[in-house]
């Protein structure tokens, strides 16, 4: 089996062969109980026509192979393919095949936003090496509830209107999962993983002008972003992955992709670490 044929494997046929079905439905949406823990309420969501998978209390998702890799502690990508040949690939930990009824999916509840103020974000973005004046064209401060508690975090807005929130105790989305196209010059796209990476480049860049911007926001999105560059019709895709398993077959997909247009591997120019913004840092700290 190779990949291609592993990525047509419904991962919904091969959640109920693990023992998983939905708590809850809503169109091309599947929330189940997360097959990684065991939880009381769906924190796990399947797109159906993407076939990928969101996992937010993991804060991960993807595809067939990353959810074989996750569940089987696997290292490699050739041993995920030879699990799923075989029909092995199940996971280290298999929960009850009982089910709660479905509940609705915890909710955060936006209250306001705003120009970043709090002081412990600017210091937040400072610690992650990020210029708060590079970065205030893009990012908000996101204020928000989740049931009775409040809470507030740098925002980065995304197509959906929703938004991705970062502050240095929580990761997560409020509203819908969706790609951020930030746009600029159509001939060039720039593609970055996650927030940081892309606000590590406006740092490092900090001009009046700049390329259009796609922030996947989630690995899970690379086919929608995929659409969204087609639409762009660009000469050439910069691609600021990271530098793991999974960032070569988002590195694979972009190019199968988008056969016609040139698309760059930029983590070329950080090979000793993860991502940009990791080398930004690393590179910024004074040497003992």
């Amino acid at each position: 089996m190779n990949i291609k044929q592993a990525k047509q494997i419904p991962l919904e046929n091969y959640l109920r062969q693990l023992g998983h079905s939905p708590s809850r439905e809503s169109g091309d949406q599947a929330w189940y109980l997360s097959p990684f823990r065991k939880e009381t309420k769906p924190s796990f969501k399947l797109n159906r026509s993407l076939n990928c998978w969101y996992d937010f209390g993991e804060g991960k998702g993807g595809d067939i192979i990353d959810l074989v890799m996750q569940l089987c502690r696997l290292k490699s990508v050739s041993d995920a393919l030879q699990q799923l040949e075989d029909g092995t690939g199940q996971p280290t930990i298999v929960h009850d095949a009982k089910r709660p009824r479905p509940e609705k999916a915890p909710a955060l509840e936006l209250e306001r936003v705003g120009p970043v103020k709090a002081r412990s974000l600017i210091n937040y973005l400072r610690q992650r090496g990020i210029d708060p004046v590079a970065a205030s064209p893009y990012v908000k401060e996101v204020h928000y509830r989740h049931g009775d508690k409040r809470y507030f975090a740098l925002g980065l807005e995304n197509d959906s209107g929703s938004y991705e929130l970062r502050n240095p105790y929580f990761k997560g989305s409020l509203g819908t999962k969706d790609i951020s196209v930030i746009k600029g010059q159509p001939d060039r796209v720039l593609v970055f993983e996650g927030m940081f990476d892309f606000l590590t480049w406006t740092t490092m860049h900090n001009e009046p002008t700049h390329p259009t911007i796609v922030v996947l926001n989630s690995a899970a999105l690379q086919q929608r972003a995929i659409e969204r560059i087609h639409e762009l019709d660009p000469q050439v895709v910069e691609l600021y992955r990271d530098r793991d398993e999974a960032g070569k077959r988002l590195l694979t997909s972009f190019r199968e992709s988008l056969a016609n247009v040139e698309v760059v591997d930029k983590s070329e120019i950080y090979p000793d670490h993860n991502d940009l913004n990791d080398h930004y840092q690393q590179a910024r700290a004074p040497s003992r």
